[in-house]
């Protein structure tokens, strides 16, 4: 076989039709060019003579002069010389043998460098001094990969040894990867058998005393200023959504704590009987608290005439900012502007209401972090041994004496008029059906009537009996005590967040909420209506409250509602952990598993088939028989009959 070695111009070299790469003939051509610019063309082209035009086929080596082009084609250069087409490219001419091949020789001796030995060989130039930034410039890759390769070679060595020889996957090397703990990595895949090796098990295993950056604690801490108390974090640089973890849940509690004490500290001179922090949110609706609320004066001229021409403004100022055109540079600092007007609107609106001092002092504030990891401040709170202290300090205004009974000397008796009880009874009892007819034609005073009983229900509970003429009671059954883990409970944080807002306008005084209800609008009343409907609404099915009726209506207004519980809840390992690994396995089949999952949790150690279930069962909107709407389940079963006709 004739071999010459020979440099040819570039713009001599055309591509051979026999070469047998087809598949991914493309791949990774700008890698390719950038480590020829870096490093020189390493490897000869292969080459025969062209039947015509004095051209050379390559025909082992495509990708090599694809990358040249490209070089070409961008005005590049190969290690400071420009590529032309009469730039010289070392190659080898063969004379004899078939271009096919040639091509199937070169292509099929080539062995793909183990993912291993690759890692490495980035490891150890960054060793020899070389950054990330320079790697990825020399060899055409991103930043992000050189750095995911790195992460790799930081592995434990006996890890290595497996991926080497082949007993774990690439994917179950970059689970183990998101610790830098060898220790950690090596329990992690030695204590472990069978599918429990998977990558999100493997995950969840080294993560599992850590906190994830977008839990709220670590929201409210914020990550920079975690990191400056000397905080560790790891970084999943092979996961989709770049998650992170706290690795100091100590540390960041600390630091939760004490920005929580420092709001305290400012507002327990303010008259308060108490100020505490919590770090559970919850608390505030699962602890019994009654609630104070502030009172509202009138405001001065001074206060009405710099209110109406702050509102005056603010109108304006919308009127203006609806005509912008999108993308308006002005609409930026109007908006700004906008913001500080209503800032101060809500300054001047604050400084009308206040609380009664005496109330305070049988009240207090939590400090707390919402869920979404804002500081929270609820202030008014009344513990339950405080209510009767509460109640006492309020019986003068008409409400319970020190007994807890009705205080009857301050309510006025009927002036006698020398008829019979019987006859008091019928004459009062035809002004009842006048009033009722009355009552009946104005939508707006029977809403605030209906609503007086069950707003006072709701947010006065402690202040004093106020009755009210329209007798609806108002039950309020407390949906936290039945929910375990109520803090994490989408639903019920929803809910107890929709009557903060409300609670924040009730007025503070029951006597006064009368007055209130008729200065409202209908809409306002009707929103508010829905709000103390739902308050009421029990469709708890409990050990011993299972009215059957009461239950059949609850659906009933479930799909009124549209009710779709998958908006509200999801299988989590806290859920399926409270199962047996059959019912576990039984709900993943209900739900379209496969059959190997199933009976590979029901195999498994009760934690890890929980984990494995909530993967699983992630995105496969199942829901347990108790959460499902018996509508839906029957339109789901009629479409499932129709799919399989």
């Amino acid at each position: 076989m004739n071999t010459n070695e020979i440099t040819i111009p570039l713009g001599k070299l055309v591509p051979s039709k026999a070469n047998v790469r087809r598949v991914n003939a493309e791949a990774g051509r700008a890698e390719l060019a950038a480590s020829i610019e870096s490093h020189g063309l390493l490897h000869n082209l292969v080459t025969r003579k062209a039947p015509k035009g004095g051209k050379f086929e390559v025909v082992a080596g495509g990708r090599r002069l694809g990358a040249l082009r490209l070089l070409l084609a961008e005005g590049r250069s190969v290690q400071g010389v420009a590529v032309t087409k009469e730039y010289p490219v070392r190659a080898i001419l063969r004379e004899d043998g078939s271009a096919t091949e040639l091509s199937l020789a070169e292509n099929d001796q080539r062995e793909p460098m183990h993912p291993v030995d690759e890692v490495i060989a980035y490891r150890d130039l960054v060793e020899e001094g070389m950054a990330a930034e320079d790697i990825a410039a020399r060899f055409g890759q991103s930043v992000v990969t050189v750095r995911q390769r790195l992460k790799l070679a930081s592995l434990s060595p006996c890890i290595l040894d497996v991926l080497r020889e082949g007993g774990m996957s690439l994917e179950q090397a970059k689970a183990l990867a998101i610790s830098d703990d060898h220790a950690a990595q090596e329990a992690a895949w030695f204590e472990q058998d069978g599918w429990s090796r998977n990558p999100a098990n493997l995950r969840s295993y080294l993560t599992s005393a850590h906190v994830r950056a977008t839990d709220r604690l670590a929201r409210f801490v914020g990550l920079e200023a975690y990191e400056q108390a000397g905080g560790a974090v790891l970084r999943d640089l092979f996961a989709e959504d770049g998650m992170t973890f706290l690795t100091d849940r100590p540390l960041l509690v600390k630091l939760a704590s004490e920005q929580l004490e420092a709001v305290a500290d400012q507002l327990r001179p303010q008259g308060w009987k108490w100020v505490e922090i919590s770090l559970e949110s919850g608390l505030i609706h699962n602890g019994g608290f009654g609630r104070i609320h502030a009172t509202r004066r009138e405001p001065t001229e001074a206060e009405q005439a710099e209110l109406s021409t702050l509102d005056q403004q603010r109108d304006e100022l919308n009127a203006v900012i609806e005509v912008y055109a999108e993308g308006d540079p002005q609409v930026e600092a109007d908006e700004a502007r906008l913001r500080e007007l209503e800032s101060q609107i809500g300054a001047l609106e604050a400084g009308l209401e206040s609380l009664d001092p005496k109330e305070k002092m049988l009240a207090g504030c939590i400090i707390t972090i919402a869920h979404a990891g804002d500081l929270q401040v609820v202030s008014g709170l009344v513990k339950p041994d405080d209510r009767k202290a509460m109640q006492q300090l309020n019986a003068g205004e008409g409400g319970e004496g020190e007994d807890g009974e009705p205080d009857t000397d301050n309510i006025q008796s009927a002036p006698p008029s020398g008829l019979s009880a019987a006859l008091v009874e019928e004459l009062t009892a035809i002004r009842t059906a006048a009033m009722r007819v009355e009552l009946a034609g104005r939508p707006h005073v029977a809403l605030a009537a209906l609503l007086h009983p069950l707003v006072i229900a709701m947010f006065h509970d402690f202040r004093g009996r106020v009755e009210s003429a329209v007798e609806v009671r108002g039950e309020r059954r407390s949906l936290a005590v039945s929910v375990k883990g109520p803090d994490t409970c989408r639903a019920l944080t929803g809910w107890n967040e929709m009557l903060e807002g409300w609670g924040n306008h009730i007025p503070g005084n029951a006597a006064d909420l009368w007055a209130w209800l008729l200065e409202q609008d209908t809409g306002r009343l009707l929103d508010l209506l829905a709000v103390a409907s739902a308050a009421n609404l029990n469709a708890v099915s409990g050990r011993y409250d299972g009215s059957k009726g009461r239950l059949a209506q609850a659906e009933q207004v479930a799909a009124a509602v549209g009710l779709d519980m998958q908006r509200w809840w999801t299988p989590d390992a806290a859920f399926l952990g409270r199962l047996s690994k059959a019912a576990i396995a039984d709900g993943m089949r209900e739900a379209g598993c496969s059959e190997v999952a199933a009976r590979a949790v029901e195999r498994a150690p009760k934690d890890e088939g929980v984990l494995q279930a909530e993967k699983e069962l992630d995105g496969r909107g199942w829901l347990p028989a108790p959460l499902r709407s018996p509508t839906r389940e029957a339109d789901d079963h009629t479409v499932i009959a129709i799919a399989a006709e």
